[in-house]
């Protein structure tokens, strides 16, 4: 559907409102609703201002995956084994619908080329504006959540 979720999100920043460089459709899941928190926007638009800070020119925040189903958590379970199995992903997943859109995946990369910026720099960046982050994966992507904002 054209236009379905394309609404840019807006979150107060010191004190102003800002709208940020995100759209609602960015955070949709596989069935087409999207939940997203607000925190996770502002940790999300920090991160993209820091980072452009460090590497020089823009950067642009790729979410990858945002609030899961059950039934898509099951799927990904299945698919790439349970953390307390030895895989990767947690029954009890931040990112499930539960939690309330606490949880994002995603990667960074220079807007003007699209060089990926290696997710070490992206992890160790994110820990100023996330409770929990993960950067270790094969595939380079980075996990971040507000698990203390958990209303």
């Amino acid at each position: 559907m054209k236009g379905r979720n394309n609404l840019r999100l807006a979150v107060e920043m010191n004190g102003k409102w800002i709208i940020t460089n995100f759209t609602l459709r960015e955070f949709e899941n596989s069935k087409g609703w999207a939940m997203v928190h607000s925190s996770v926007v502002t940790s999300l638009q920090s991160l993209r201002t820091a980072l452009s800070k460090i590497v020089g020119e823009e950067v642009e925040i790729i979410i990858t995956d945002s609030t899961r189903t059950e039934e898509e958590n099951l799927r990904l379970g299945k698919t790439y084994g349970w953390i307390e199995e030895g895989g990767k992903v947690s029954k009890d997943s931040r990112h499930l619908d539960k939690y309330g859109g606490i949880a994002v995946d995603f990667y960074a990369r220079t807007k003007a080329n699209r060089t990926i910026i290696p997710s070490k720099l992206v992890g160790e960046v994110a820990t100023k504006f996330f409770d929990f982050v993960k950067s270790d994966y094969e595939d380079g992507h980075t996990h971040a959540d507000n698990r203390n904002q958990i209303n």
